[in-house]
């Protein structure tokens, strides 16, 4: 026997990662936690990770995780999950590189920029690493705004996690690929 399509809808009981934190912060059952954790973790430990190193990465995606459990009640429905959590991951990475005192205000000298082009430049694997270590050398806030664009989020949705203007945004976004196509020089655009 077949169902009608409308009926085959009520039985389609995946829900939305708002909707697990909803029902999080009203039942406070680790499974609905634990599902957000399985969906989110990898994008926020590779986010932490391209703007630090691996072992500050790890405490900050540790400690998100633990303040997410802790101001779950502080999630609004009305924004997207994935946001507010790389808003906290962000503050959280920002606290530990204080802490740490490894927060770099200055731009990467000329001579060092130069010293990042190697030779063998058609080799797959030389064009990664050489992409990774031009990202790395991008000044802390462009590098972010650039790696935030890459996850897929928009330009507003930067704005909001940063807690910076439109145009600051937009200005970060366009000096990192700047910088980048300088570093990798056109023919890697």
């Amino acid at each position: 026997m077949k169902l009608p399509s409308m009926i085959k809808g009520w039985f389609n009981l995946t829900i939305t990662p708002e909707q697990m934190m909803f029902r999080y912060n009203q039942t406070k059952k680790q499974k609905y936690l634990a599902q957000i954790v399985e969906l989110y973790n990898l994008p926020l430990y590779h986010y932490l990770l391209s703007l630090s190193t691996k072992e500050a990465a790890e405490d900050a995606l540790q400690t998100t995780w633990i303040k997410v459990m802790q101001k779950s009640h502080h999630y609004n429905n009305q924004n997207q999950l994935k946001s507010w959590l790389f808003t906290i991951a962000r503050n959280t990475l920002i606290d530990e590189l204080r802490q740490q005192q490894k927060w770099q205000w200055t731009a990467i000298e000329e001579n060092v920029l130069v010293s990042l082009i190697t030779h063998n430049e058609n080799d797959q694997k030389d064009r990664l690493t050489l992409f990774n270590n031009a990202l790395e050398s991008l000044p802390f806030y462009q590098r972010e705004a650039f790696i935030f664009q890459q996850e897929g989020f928009s330009i507003s949705q930067i704005c909001q996690i940063t807690n910076e203007s439109f145009e600051t945004i937009k200005s970060r976004l366009r000096y990192a690929r700047k910088n980048l196509k300088a570093q990798l020089g056109t023919h890697h655009d």
